[in-house]
């Protein structure tokens, strides 16, 4: 081997000893994120003779939704919110209270997977993620055997640190989880109750489900991404749980989507302010709320209309909308809130990839009124070979799903994102051009 030959290997065995310890940095940095963001915050500290009050909220609520991300890195397992809010928790050493937010987390997971070994595994991630394993031991779920851990933070406490619980989890056996495309059932009545109905109808077509007003609570969310059916979900952008509403989705390989706020005919109930794109903004008004909004969720890959009836029928506001969507390469649903709308015509004059909603499965907040009108969706889907459906991310919403996703998946229904109907809608249009 040549002197430079030499020299080269040496200096390439320095360069990748070099990036190496970078990385281990960055990675130590991420681990001690928690450590070192709430140092300043010291649950000892006095001001004067009364005990102080702490707030821990903010960094419960990010310490919850790293643990929401650890826990989706398995596809297979289902995860139910019992309960979560608000607490305050008294400090033994000095009387000070600690407000935080706590939640109870039951995690179901394959009858093959040891219970004690999914503990093991979340506190490896949890502590590499910078969170604190309290505790872990043995436990009963609905009479079920069950292994229970305690997630939380640490802070400052005088010259130590104190840990403080912001997740109680609760692993139990879920023998209908047995791979990631098994049917996912909460309860053993559950199961009853649809042995109970029978063989349902059989259709033919494929159905796509836009989850509307996403960002508002995560428990509906995370029912609907638990059933397993791949859902499109559009996310109001500026919520409490937008950004975590989006990493949830994007962590289970799910379409975002941006739930554009645009004006209804009746403005007085325009729900989003100042946010609302309005006929009479300016051009320049126009592009810059639609450019916000779509910053505030990197990642989406489309954008559906919220409200609008008024802004989706008015040309300007659609035609500036459409060509920032053609920039960005995103597509467009028209979620049809009013008849005379021109979006899915202008988006297809400009080149932008569209489709329009069919049908509204959610106007009732009755389960077995949305039900009925899945099922409508259905029978469309049959008679015109596909259908995009919108409902929302509501709590009955989310439990007709949940209660019924086995049945629905029974129907011979083909679900599919609304990409997939995006592609065939521009075929079709393709082959209407050329016939």
């Amino acid at each position: 081997m040549t002197k430079a030959s030499k020299k080269k290997s040496s200096g390439s065995k320095y360069a990748v000893l070099i990036l190496t310890a970078v990385i281990a940095i960055i990675a130590i940095g991420c681990g001690l994120f928690y450590a070192t963001s709430n140092s300043k915050k010291d649950v000892l500290d006095k001001k004067g003779d009364e005990p102080q009050t702490v707030s821990l909220l903010d960094e419960s609520i990010e310490a919850q939704r790293l643990l929401d991300n650890i826990l989706l890195q398995k596809n297979n397992w289902q995860l139910i919110e019992n309960n979560h809010g608000k607490k305050d928790v008294e400090v033994e050493e000095s009387g000070a209270k600690v407000q935080i937010n706590q939640r109870e987390l039951a995690v179901g997971v394959p009858s093959g997977t040891s219970l004690a070994g999914a503990c093991d595994w979340l506190q490896t991630k949890a502590e590499q993620a910078g969170l604190v394993y309290i505790s872990g031991k043995p436990a009963k779920y609905k009479k079920w055997d069950a292994y229970k851990a305690e997630i939380g933070i640490k802070v400052k406490a005088g010259a130590g640190s104190k840990s403080f619980v912001t997740d109680t989890v609760i692993f139990f056996h879920n023998s209908n989880l047995t791979k990631q495309d098994k049917d996912v059932k909460d309860l053993p009545e559950q199961k009853a109750e649809e042995e109970q109905q029978g063989t349902v109808r059989q259709f033919r077509g494929k159905v796509a489900i836009v989850i509307d007003d996403c960002g508002y609570d995560m428990a509906p969310v995370r029912k609907l991404l638990n059933t397993g059916l791949p859902f499109s979900y559009a996310i109001l952008p500026y919520k409490q749980y937008s950004s975590d509403v989006l990493e949830m989705v994007k962590a289970k390989g799910r379409v975002p989507m941006l739930h554009l706020p645009m004006e209804p005919i009746d403005r007085s109930a325009m729900s989003e302010g100042a946010a609302t794109i309005r006929t009479d903004l300016s051009a320049t008004e126009k592009l810059s709320l639609t450019r916000r909004a779509l910053n505030s969720l990197p990642g989406v890959m489309g954008v559906n209309n919220h409200q609008g009836s008024k802004a989706t029928a008015d040309k300007d506001t659609m035609r500036v909308v459409l060509q920032e969507l053609r920039r960005q390469k995103l597509f467009f649903v028209d979620s049809r809130t009013n008849s005379a709308s021109v979006a899915r015509n202008m988006a297809q004059q400009l080149g932008v990839s569209t489709a329009r909603n069919d049908i509204f499965l959610d106007n009732s907040s009755d389960v077995q009124a949305i039900r009925q009108q899945i099922y409508k969706a259905f029978a469309m889907a049959e008679k015109n070979g596909s259908v995009i459906a919108i409902c929302h991310a509501r709590p009955n919403t989310a439990k007709c799903w949940e209660m019924y996703a086995a049945e629905f998946k029974r129907t011979g229904i083909t679900f599919v994102p609304v990409t997939e109907l995006l592609y065939l809608i521009s075929i079709r249009c393709l082959i209407q051009l050329l016939s």
